[in-house]
């Protein structure tokens, strides 16, 4: 399978199961393997180690668990001051 077909199959890994997941393990990291779901981890670090170690530099797919309604807020250094 072509690298980008392998990480569209993971992809798709990820979202079939993503509703069920945020029930059970909403804030882990999941690491998949082509359609196979290989564990879920408590840090992005732990499951890209354990990807490394099972797979060497062969790809695999690594994401977090997050909720549904979550925004990704990058402030590049700035800080906010409230009043």
């Amino acid at each position: 399978m072509s690298d980008s077909r392998t990480l569209q199959r993971e992809g798709e890994v990820f979202a079939a199961h993503l509703d069920e997941w945020r029930q059970h393990h909403l804030g882990e990291v999941v690491l998949i393997k082509g359609a196979d779901v290989i564990g879920f981890y408590g840090t992005l670090d732990e499951a890209f180690a354990d990807g490394l170690r099972r797979f060497g530099l062969d790809e695999f797919f690594v994401k977090q668990i997050i909720p549904r309604d979550a925004v990704n807020i990058s402030l590049y250094g700035k800080r906010l001051l409230s009043a």
